[in-house]
């Protein structure tokens, strides 16, 4: 089982903002395992955006990450509750 990266996780929260290819899907980060960085979208719709965006959100990630060894390769979404903070 692998570990949450709450360091990595907290450098992805910090660029998340500026990630625009996650704007159209409203992709949220939820946690990061390994490589792996978990987002969640608010309907199947915003999922299937997001996975097609997947790899250019990704690559934004590692250009604002300034491509540290163990940035998010692997990108998994998740359809989760809407919030009704933003």
């Amino acid at each position: 089982m692998s570990r949450v990266d709450l360091v990595g996780f907290a450098a992805v929260e910090g660029v998340w903002p500026g990630i625009e290819s996650a704007l159209a899907s409203r992709a949220r980060p939820q946690r990061l395992t390994g490589t792996e960085l978990v987002v969640a979208v608010p309907s199947g719709a915003h999922a299937a955006r997001a996975k097609l965006d997947a790899e250019a959100i990704l690559d934004e990630l590692r250009v604002s990450l300034g491509a540290p060894a163990g940035a998010p390769s692997l990108l998994r979404v998740v359809v989760a509750a809407a919030d009704d903070g933003g």
